[in-house]
């Protein structure tokens, strides 16, 4: 897929980026700057800096005399990751539902319907950028957008006892979320981010313990 010939470093940043987020690129993917130029139709130079970004952003790290990979951390790091979710994420929905438009929520709730388990990831997605988007604090939104983005690579790593559970965890999410409930927003986006367990290399992990009181 060749780039155009301008902001090079600018849109091979933004591809890479949604190929990470996507799943494309999961976690432990192995990059190399020669393979990405020569997809891209670029010079190494602005593929650099692109690659610069992310690493600095924590979606990609480098390896000794490798290329780079797509953040592989270790599975304490990721249980810390989705800890601090708990704690940031849904004492901020409690306080941003009311801000939230019910259409915004109603619409995400009609594409879950008859959602493909991609479709369903978006729409996951898509649902904790609400809280991000209409929480009316530009620090905190910051700080969401940033964990959104760092989660990315390890959304498809959680395990569930059916396949149907994601989608039943997020519908009642939303649904909650639709009434107007708080409290019951709260309580489920913080079980929403108590994983029992990761498929990563092959081992899972404790889930991160509850904020107290959710």
């Amino acid at each position: 897929m060749a780039l155009e010939k301008t902001n090079l470093s600018e849109q091979a940043y933004r591809l890479l980026t949604e190929r990470i987020l996507n799943g494309k690129y999961p976690a432990g993917t192995r990059l190399t700057e020669e393979a990405l130029a020569a997809e891209f139709g670029i010079s190494r130079t602005p593929l650099r800096e692109a690659l610069r970004r992310l690493t600095t952003e924590g979606l990609l790290e480098a390896l000794p005399k490798r290329g780079l990979r797509v953040t592989s951390p270790t599975e304490a790091e990721i249980a810390e990751l989705f800890e601090c979710r708990s704690m940031i994420e849904p004492p901020a929905l409690a306080a941003t539902l009311p801000r939230i438009p019910q259409d915004e929520i109603r619409s995400l709730l009609d594409r879950l319907e008859s959602a493909a388990p991609e479709e369903s990831l978006a729409v996951d997605e898509a649902m904790h950028r609400l809280v991000a988007e209409y929480c009316g604090n530009r620090f905190l939104r910051e700080i969401i957008l940033n964990l959104i983005r760092r989660s990315a690579p390890f959304r498809t790593m959680r395990t569930y006892s059916t396949p149907e559970e994601p989608k039943a965890e997020r519908t009642a999410l939303l649904a909650a979320m639709l009434e107007g409930d708080e409290e019951k927003s709260a309580r489920l986006l913080a079980e929403h981010f108590h994983f029992r367990s990761f498929r990563a290399d092959g081992a899972g992990i404790a889930p991160p313990a509850l904020p107290p009181g959710s």
